[in-house]
């Protein structure tokens, strides 16, 4: 049974990922500092660890439920991670900041925002104009930025997204989950696109998050101790997590992460534990499967699973969805094919320790250097 659901998974694994060439990618991120969920720093550092995608641009989503509250520091736009992140692994990419604002509508172009929030739109046009390939666009947090920019040249992304990477919404009959409600509209307006979608829902049923947060299978979900996910990272990068986490407002960027990741400050943040959505999403778009080899449960290539391996089922059914004007889905599977592929795991504690293990072995792969 076990090589059955080994081959099914290499056979229904992302196309475009099987070749030798590098999937080019445009990652849109609710990545703040200091940060509303540090998930996205772990997320960002997944992206990098993993060698198939080419990043063509980091998009800074400025999407947040509730104002700041009084007494905590204003969040920016992750500048800051995102610069240190390229310095330690010697990696470059652009990035720029979207819009503050929720769009008004569906079909809103946010061409009356301010300048400084235009430039997130901008880049990612740019980038689709300027790649030769149609190019996988990832959305971790609201659709604002890519619905945007579908307003504006709707024709252009039709030809160069090879498909939006989705993770957001809830596979049950309910709006309440946060990527919707920070920015209803984007969200409506992506999914009647008709863009090709991979959708990786946070939530599976339920009216509220302490319901919605679950292992089922038609959800992303599932939570890991720090002390598991950081175990063995190199100083640099165990430093970066660190400064993100912390908050740390210092302005000598690179000097921080030399002398953080050492003594109290390392041990406190492996007491913690951290929520998780957006693995899953990643490590299928770079065309990777959840594997047991004889190191432990891995993200590998698809091509290169081992022989009768153990697997933990990672995949894309074809689904035709229907979207009201508050953001509520209703889905079914489509046989015959269609542009919105939904997600599907097994659920339970195996599939929790199983991408724990192959996701602190990811980022124990990224290549750095001592500072």
């Amino acid at each position: 049974m076990r090589s059955v659901i080994a081959l099914l998974i290499i056979l229904f694994a992302p196309a475009y990922a099987a070749g030798a060439e590098k999937v080019p990618l445009i990652h849109t991120t609710d990545l703040f500092h200091p940060p509303a969920d540090p998930d996205d720093h772990l997320d960002l550092a997944t992206l990098f660890a993993l060698d198939e995608f080419d990043i063509r641009a980091v998009l800074l989503d400025r999407a947040v439920m509730q104002s700041t509250a009084a007494g905590e520091p204003d969040r920016e736009p992750g500048f800051v991670p995102v610069v240190q992140l390229c310095y330690v692994t010697g990696r470059s990419a652009p990035v720029a900041a979207g819009p503050a604002a929720p769009l008004k509508s569906p079909a809103d172009p946010a061409t009356d925002r301010p300048r400084r929030e235009q430039a997130a739109i901008d880049l990612l046009l740019r980038a689709l104009r300027e790649s030769p390939e149609p190019v996988v666009v990832t959305v971790l947090g609201s659709a604002r930025i890519v619905t945007a920019a579908f307003n504006r040249d709707p024709d252009l992304l039709r030809r160069k997204v090879r498909s939006v990477v989705v993770n957001a919404g809830s596979s049950g009959d309910d709006a309440s989950e946060y990527n919707v409600m920070i920015d209803v509209a984007a969200y409506v307006g992506l999914f009647r696109s008709g863009l090709p979608i991979d959708w990786y829902p946070c939530a599976a049923a339920g009216p509220n998050r302490s319901v919605a947060l679950n292992t089922a299978e038609r959800n992303s979900y599932w939570k890991a101790a720090h002390a598991d996910l950081f175990r063995g990272l190199p100083q640099p990068l165990l430093g970066w997590f660190v400064h993100g986490f912390a908050a740390n407002g210092r302005g000598d960027l690179l000097r921080a992460l030399r002398e953080q990741g050492r003594g109290s400050a390392g041990a406190m943040l492996m007491q913690g534990e951290r929520h998780m959505w957006s693995t899953a999403s990643m490590a299928l778009a770079a065309g990777r499967v959840l594997a047991k080899t004889t190191e432990g449960w891995r993200f590998v290539s698809a091509a290169k699973a081992p022989a009768g391996a153990e697997m933990q089922l990672l995949a894309l059914d074809p689904v035709s969805v229907t979207i009201t004007d508050d953001g509520r889905t209703k889905w079914q599977p489509a046989p015959g094919g269609s542009l919105i592929r939904l997600f599907r795991r097994q659920s339970g504690p195996g599939h929790t320790f199983a991408i724990t293990e192959a996701l602190n072995a990811l980022l124990r792969s990224l290549p750095v250097e001592p500072l």
